[in-house]
């Protein structure tokens, strides 16, 4: 190995180094098991071009650049020492301690500890069995948290069931605290229930939630809220109930009822609803099925 010291004081070795003069302008080729430290920073590839006048690095072949918060890697990137950031592209990935990320290109801004990515963007939460997807995103290594945007969409695996589906405008992922957050024209699918809210909000921990101005579908059956809550059970739906509400089911029999109240609860056992409650001034209508005989009548 050939060490050397940049005048930037930044230590770097590799199998082979060649010097060459661009102009008036000096560039360090470093070619074969490169290594570059500075800072909190390691950058690992297998060839890089130093331009010691601005502090510029073109780096290529699986290249990893990685700090005290994780690590990203790519096939090529440049990346400015001095100011600590750099673009990075071709197969990116960023690995943390709870996460995996992916896009097709990234930018990396050390002095925030974050990561802007574009393109076919993934996030992957071992721990909750989730997968957040979208076309751009932002993340904070050091905090943990970030937003996806782009028609994001976000699936939490379950065992031997579908997944539950959320999609949002943008979603905003708190990992350390397991908690998601989805925003705009939300739809939520779990089983055969779709809500639709405004607002969506998820602790993957204590599997409650909430939402704002939900519409919640069963088949023919409704129920609509200004704002609502939510629990789970081992991810199979338990709870569901919402202020100012508005229903509307179907019984077995086919009856139709139509029920208001300050609150309505719904309970759930195996998925299946098994009771409604209405508290607050309840009012409703009941619509019982007419019978054959008096059909024709």
């Amino acid at each position: 190995m050939i060490i050397f010291l940049l005048m930037t004081l930044t230590p770097f070795r590799a199998d082979k180094v060649e010097i060459s003069k661009e102009g008036d302008e000096r560039i360090v080729h470093l070619i074969g098991n490169v290594l570059i430290e500075g800072g909190d920073a390691v950058i690992t590839c297998d060839e890089a071009a130093i331009n010691e006048a601005n502090g510029r690095i073109d780096l290529s072949g699986m290249v990893r650049l990685a700090d005290e918060n994780g690590e990203v890697r790519a096939r090529s990137a440049v990346y400015y020492f001095n100011e600590g950031r750099g673009y990075m592209s071709d197969s990116v990935t960023v690995i943390t301690t709870n996460e995996r990320m992916f896009s097709d290109s990234l930018y990396y801004d050390g002095s925030r500890d974050s990561v802007e990515m574009y393109g076919n963007v993934v996030v992957e939460d071992a721990r909750n069995n989730m997968v957040v997807s979208g076309q751009r995103g932002w993340y904070n290594l050091a905090t943990d948290e970030g937003s996806l945007f782009g028609t994001p969409e976000l699936r939490i695996g379950r065992r031997e069931k579908t997944p539950i589906v959320v999609y949002a405008r943008s979603f905003r992922l708190l990992t350390n605290d397991n908690l998601f957050h989805g925003y705009d024209s939300v739809l939520a699918v779990i089983d055969s229930i779709k809500v639709r809210c405004d607002t969506f909000s998820y602790d993957l921990d204590s599997e409650k939630g909430t939402m704002t101005r939900p519409t919640i579908r069963e088949g023919n059956n409704e129920l609509i809220g200004t704002i609502g809550e939510f629990s789970m059970r081992s991810k199979e739906i338990d709870m569901l109930n919402v202020a100012n509400g508005h229903s509307v089911y179907y019984t077995e029999e086919g009856s139709k009822n139509v029920v208001d109240g300050e609150r309505i609860t719904i309970t759930f056992r195996e998925g299946k609803a098994v009771s409604i409650r209405v508290d607050g001034m309840p009012r409703g209508v009941l619509s019982m099925k007419r019978s054959q005989d008096s059909a024709g009548d």
